[in-house]
């Protein structure tokens, strides 16, 4: 009884040992009793062996053995079933606890002999699904028998089929096509790390299932190409002879050698391949870049200046200079020549002025335009003398305008005319008063520049510059203008901003945030930047020693307005700010950075009521911007012309430039004010066609 209530003696050779395993064996005394009156009605018929509930059946119907399912005798020990099927029984818990549970099962050599099938062994109710169950770990095809047990079960569910077959033959081939999709490297457990100083494994290629699976033929050959290229890079070649050396050493300290020496000739041999290689491509990498000086120069090269190239890379290797080096130099003397860094125009002979030629000509379109060299399509059409066809000329800008490039229009002029640009690095403003300044002023520039990109690509009007009912925002900054509805971080444009007091440029954040002070606004910038950049007038400076308002308008008892009226009544100010200061007091509704109010910093009132200089009364931003489109609209559309004709031709506008200016200002009215209207006339002009002739500009 002692042996029996106690754990099983540790020395498995003792004789309670041998004692404690008879007992509590399954067969034995104790066990083979119990075994006996739990199954009374074994060797009865299955009607017999139905259980009750009070009487629970343990084990297989004895019934079930002995017999095919399509009625002939097999071994009476064997149980012969069709296949799907579920064979349940119950075993006694207490019986089975800490054995194990084996079995066999094979295919009927006759009638399965060209099938296939999976055993599968669970405790509890099975899992019933179509297709191959699942396994955790590798699949593994038995000769035609298979045998598991419940400490198994969990991991592997085998499949049984004849050796030789035509059923194993077609599951083994599916399996390797599945083992296909995925490299090596998915499929084994990293063990030994790799180091990167002994290891020949460097610049393995292993993109077979990329290239087999997901690339067309184009691709494949641009991969290929890009290996190539690699190859000039990573110097693997060569690498890996150092990286063979180092092993050796590695491998003479503790093991024989001798296994790594086949590698050694193959190793070396590429190495010498890829030297010779080398020092072949030479001539062809001088001849590409040679080839890409045209480029460089936004012009064909003469035969005398691709020799001097030539030239130059000789008088280098003479010197022994290294290949790569004198590539390298010859490339940075490319790219300090005065043809690459200026654009560089070739004067007609004569007094009298005459046509650019027709890569001069793409290069002015493109610059415009773009503020970037021609693209393939330009300088093919300049090559085939297209652009000296107005129609074709008018073509090709319809089609850079249409392009995303546009947006560098967008920046380079609209951005320059209206002094707004790099304003994403502006960090003049107040941290203690504006906090937020810094996180929006990004926002704030990507809203005018997605402004007049959207101008010019849908050939908007010019007026909607000062006009327009719609802006480009993302959440962020119509939070900042209290718009609502604008979710995301995603730009949209957005109709009906009047309404809250947006639109244009007299509403947008960049301009009134420019022209204020760090910590206030400022009516006099405002002024005079309306005054000056958008009606073109000159002003003045002001004279020295002229006394500086306040910074902080909170900490003042006088708003900005009082200050401002009260410091122009000094007489030495008074005559140019009687002129500029009323358009910035119309625009007082908005603070240091854009934002609209009604209250100072101080809180107190804003008043945006103003009379202008010749006598007209204004209120707010609505009553700014109807004054400058009604009263001065042809001094704000003339100097928008002035400004794009002065940047498309990269020079200062002229006396002699009057009659296209008014020229532009005709063409504008005639077209609603389209923008592309005023863009084409530049583009159609003589002064954008034409340079002077060589004797008039020594003159000169």
């Amino acid at each position: 009884q002692k042996l029996l209530t106690s754990p099983p003696p540790e020395a498995k050779d003792s004789p309670d040992a041998v004692l404690f395993r008879q007992l509590t064996s399954f067969s034995g005394p104790l066990l083979g009793t119990l075994r006996s009156a739990a199954l009374p009605a074994a060797a009865n018929p299955p009607e017999a062996t139905k259980p009750s509930p009070a009487v629970p059946a343990f084990g297989l119907d004895p019934a079930l053995f002995g017999k095919h399912p399509n009625g002939s005798p097999v071994d009476a020990a064997s149980l012969c079933v069709k296949a799907p099927s579920i064979i349940t029984f119950t075993l006694p818990a207490d019986i089975v606890a800490g054995s194990e549970l084996v079995t066999t099962g094979v295919l009927d050599p006759l009638t399965g002999a060209e099938g296939s099938v999976q055993l599968d062994v669970v405790v509890g109710k099975p899992m019933r699904g179509a297709g191959l169950l699942p396994s955790e770990a590798k699949v593994t095809i038995a000769g035609g028998r298979w045998t598991d047990d419940n400490r198994r079960m969990a991991y592997t569910t085998p499949i049984i089929a004849t050796e030789n077959s035509a059923a194993r033959k077609r599951i083994e081939a599916a399996f390797d096509e599945y083992r296909n999709l995925f490299p090596a490297a998915l499929c084994y457990t990293k063990i030994v790390p790799v180091d990167e100083v002994v290891t020949l494994t460097l610049f393995y290629r292993e993109d077979e299932h990329l290239v087999r699976l997901m690339l067309d033929d184009d691709q494949k050959a641009q991969l290929d190409r890009l290996w190539d290229e690699l190859h000039y890079i990573s110097q693997d070649a060569v690498t890996l002879v150092d990286a063979f050396i180092q092993l050796m050493e590695y491998a003479t300290q503790d093991a024989d050698p001798k296994v790594f020496e086949p590698l050694r000739k193959p190793i070396n041999d590429r190495a010498a391949a890829f030297r010779k290689r080398l020092i072949d491509d030479e001539p062809k990498q001088l001849d590409a870049l040679i080839a890409f000086a045209p480029k460089v120069y936004r012009r064909p090269l003469s035969t005398a200046e691709s020799q001097e190239l030539r030239n130059l890379y000789a008088v280098f290797r003479k010197d022994e200079m290294p290949h790569e080096e004198a590539f390298r130099l010859l490339l940075a003397r490319m790219l300090v020549a005065p043809s690459f860094l200026y654009r560089i125009e070739k004067r007609v002979p004569g007094e009298k002025q005459g046509p650019v030629s027709d890569n001069e000509l793409a290069s002015r379109l493109s610059y415009f335009l773009w503020s970037s060299q021609p693209d393939e399509a330009l300088l093919k059409a300049a090559a085939a003398g297209e652009l000296r066809d107005t129609k074709n000329l008018l073509a090709q800008s319809r089609r850079m305008l249409s392009d995303a490039k546009t947006r560098r229009l967008a920046t380079e002029f609209a951005c320059q005319w209206l002094h707004i640009h790099d304003f994403d690095h502006l960090d003049e403003k107040s941290d203690r008063h504006f906090p937020t300044f810094v996180s929006l002023r990004g926002a704030m520039y990507e809203e005018s520049i997605q402004f007049f990109t959207d101008l010019f690509q849908n050939n908007g009007s010019v007026l909607n510059i000062l006009d327009a009912n719609y802006t480009f925002l993302n959440e962020d900054l119509a939070k900042h203008y209290d718009i609502p509805g604008v979710k995301g971080p995603e730009w949209r444009r957005v109709e009906d901003v009047k309404k809250f007091s947006r639109g244009g440029i007299l509403g947008q954040a960049t301009t009134l945030t420019k022209q204020s002070g760090a910590s206030r606004t400022s009516p006099i910038l405002r002024g005079n930047w309306i005054s000056e950049v958008l009606l073109g007038e000159r002003l003045p400076r002001p004279p020295k020693g002229v006394p500086q308002l306040p910074e902080d308008e909170a900490t003042e008892t006088l708003t900005v307005r009082q200050l401002t009226e009260k410091h122009v009544n000094d007489p030495k100010c008074s005559v140019c700010h009687r002129r500029i200061d009323p358009f910035g007091y119309s625009l007082e509704g908005f603070d240091a950075i854009g934002r609209h109010r009604e209250k100072d910093l101080g809180n107190r009132l804003i008043d945006t009521h103003a009379t202008v200089f010749d006598g007209s009364e204004i209120t707010g931003i609505e009553g700014l911007r109807s004054y400058l489109l009604t009263v001065r609209r042809e001094a704000f559309l003339r100097q928008f012309c002035k400004k794009l004709l002065g940047y498309s031709l990269g020079r200062a506008v002229q006396l002699s430039d009057e009659p296209l200016l008014t020229d532009m200002q005709t063409v504008l009215k005639n077209n609603d004010y389209k923008v592309v209207s005023a863009i084409e006339a530049i583009i159609q002009s003589r002064q954008f066609r034409e340079i002077r002739g060589r004797e008039r500009a020594m003159e000169e």
